[in-house]
């Protein structure tokens, strides 16, 4: 198994890099975190890695954080849930932000989530509670209560900002500022204010 990988990003996708170690080109699956902070091709980085394997394919994906190939893993074992899944719940949200949801029971909170409905919400609580509440997350939080209405384009700028690299729970936060000052905002400006709301 292939436990982690160092060297420099030489290409990245909107779920993907391609990391260069040694001369060989690995590509990786990752969070939208990682793909902006691997946008430098100058920097080394390191991804702990998962080898997940199929009948017809052998993919690796990647963490910036051992914690975060933890969780990745845990929420493998919940019915229903592949990679695919489980790296869009980490795209989403911060770990500390999703174990303070599942020991809570916060189903409307999870459901925020593109791809976890009510139903998976629910076995995510019903399954992992228990091993996560044995998590230390220092008490963080990642996650806000902000959910990008039918009345304004946040939703459309938060797909933006995250293909931008930021991480959505940090972009939802600078959206409920912009979009609690005025919601007839254009898309680009409202898009424009969020990024100096995340210091760019």
């Amino acid at each position: 198994m292939i436990s982690f990988l160092r060297g420099r990003a030489v290409n990245t996708g909107t779920d993907h890099v391609v990391i260069d170690v040694g001369g060989i080109g690995y590509k990786v699956f990752v969070p939208t975190t990682v793909i902006g902070k691997a946008a430098d091709p100058q920097q080394d980085i390191t991804l702990h890695t998962y080898l997940h394997v199929r009948e017809d394919a052998m993919q690796l994906f990647g963490f910036m954080a051992e914690s975060d190939r933890g969780i990745f893993e845990l929420l493998l074992q919940v019915s229903g849930i592949g990679p695919k899944v489980a790296l869009a719940v980490l795209s989403a949200t911060t770990v500390p932000a999703l174990v303070q949801a599942v020991i809570n029971e916060q189903v409307n909170v999870l459901t925020q989530i593109p791809g976890v409905g009510k139903k998976m919400a629910q076995r995510v609580i019903v399954e992992l509670k228990d091993k996560f509440a044995k998590i230390d997350i220092g008490g963080e939080s990642g996650l806000t209560e902000f959910v990008p209405g039918p009345e304004d384009n946040a939703g459309d700028a938060l797909q933006a900002l995250a293909a931008l690299g930021y991480n959505p729970a940090e972009a939802k936060k600078a959206l409920a500022k912009v979009v609690a000052g005025n919601k007839d905002l254009a898309l680009e400006e409202t898009v424009r204010l969020a990024l100096k709301e995340l210091g760019r």
